[in-house]
């Protein structure tokens, strides 16, 4: 049995509360953050799912996975710093 990726992904640090922002660097975090704040029937979000748990089992592109990220909590609203 293979374990799950816990390769690294460029930062991103998003708003996610008034006053408090969030740093994720790998797909674990991302999905989590993913469930948190997005429509889970929106198909950013389900791109972004997708690449994650495609990311998590050693498939896939950290830099697709971030823009992918980036993408579906700019649609959810959610503010991203320094992008």
């Amino acid at each position: 049995m293979t374990g799950l990726s816990r390769a690294t992904i460029r930062p991103v640090t998003f708003q996610e509360t008034v006053s408090q922002y969030r740093t994720v660097t790998d797909a674990n975090g991302m999905g989590k953050a993913l469930i948190e704040h997005c429509d889970q029937t929106d198909s950013d979000y389900l791109a972004a799912a997708k690449s994650c748990i495609a990311f998590a089992e050693g498939q896939g592109n950290a830099e697709l996975v971030r823009a992918d990220f980036v993408r579906a909590m700019t649609t959810a609203g959610v503010f991203i710093r320094d992008e």
